[in-house]
């Protein structure tokens, strides 16, 4: 007889792989962001590792010289490969209330911009 599994074991199965798509996340935005010279500031439940059923992945970008953007690009590519919803946007299109709530709270990944 097929085994099945309940609600709860689905349940804890989507966020067990969210925080393990999260871990992993987490080393390639540094390493893109140490080699083009600014930071990625991971945010929201990826940072307080609090995920439930709906969660997305918060990140800001901050590079210089126009170089936020294509680090966006970057973030939602790996973002979507391991499974995860990118929400992902440059410093300068980020209202100064949420970039001072991923400042106190959010992760740094990379350098100084």
């Amino acid at each position: 007889m097929p085994s099945y599994l309940t609600l709860r074991e689905r349940h804890d199965r989507k966020l067990a792989s969210y925080r393990d798509g999260v871990e992993a996340l987490k080393p390639e935005l540094a390493r893109y962001a140490l080699a083009h010279g600014g930071r990625f500031i991971l945010f929201g439940s990826a940072a307080r590792g609090t995920p439930h059923d709906e969660s997305d992945v918060d990140i800001i970008a901050d590079f210089p010289e126009r170089g936020s953007v294509p680090a966006c690009s970057f973030a939602d590519e790996r973002c979507w490969a391991l499974g995860l919803k990118p929400d992902c946007r440059p410093l300068e299109w980020t209202s100064d209330t949420v970039v001072a709530r991923a400042l106190e709270e959010g992760v740094m990944l990379g350098g100084e911009p």
